[in-house]
């Protein structure tokens, strides 16, 4: 009998070092940046994150989803058909 194969650390380890600090000043401008979004949660701010983004959420309930007729993917609720596909007969989308 062998010895069991090592596969190495599991992935939530692998996940908690990466997010580890690599040195004291990247500890000390992590902790500056949590505390500048803390505050500005506070004062009642949207986080930068919130103000950066240009592109508008899409509606709820979208997704990638197969077009029902040629199997393309298209961004739509489930169903949908993508626009090179004719509607179906009888006039369902």
């Amino acid at each position: 009998m062998s010895a069991p194969r090592r596969r190495g650390r599991p992935a939530w380890e692998a996940d908690l070092a990466a997010r580890q600090a690599r040195s004291p000043t990247e500890a000390v401008e992590r902790a500056r940046r949590g505390r500048a979004l803390v505050e500005a949660a506070l004062a009642g701010d949207a986080p930068p994150e919130a103000t950066e983004r240009s592109d508008p959420s899409p509606p709820a309930g979208y997704e990638y989803v197969a077009c029902v007729g040629c199997y393309r993917p298209v961004w739509g609720l489930p169903g949908s058909r993508c626009p090179a596909c004719k509607p179906a007969p009888g006039g369902t989308p």
